[in-house]
């Protein structure tokens, strides 16, 4: 990987629009990777931040979301998880 003003640029091709996984460990950003299918999100898509999320916090860390679409973000308030996601307003990050 290669470092550019302080970022880490991954190999790692996303669609265009797919939201980004943040994995953070005392609050810095050690991971990050396109979330499949969160442009047109289901429950499915939920579960797997949601078991993220569980494994992040019992690891000490925290999930979060970059250019998380409406939908996704109406989804996941609409599940309670809102207070576990932190997700950027759009237009950040």
């Amino acid at each position: 990987m290669i470092s550019i003003g302080g970022r880490r640029h991954s190999g790692v091709l996303r669609r265009e629009g797919d939201a980004i996984v943040v994995l953070a460990v005392g609050g810095t950003e050690v991971a990050s990777w396109p979330l499949v299918g969160s442009t047109r999100p289901d429950l499915d898509v939920i579960d797997v931040l949601a078991r993220l999320a569980l494994t992040a916090r019992l690891l000490g860390g925290a999930i979060g979301l970059r250019n998380a679409g409406p939908e996704l973000l109406s989804l996941i308030d609409f599940v309670g998880l809102d207070d576990v996601l932190v997700a950027d307003e759009p237009g950040e990050g």
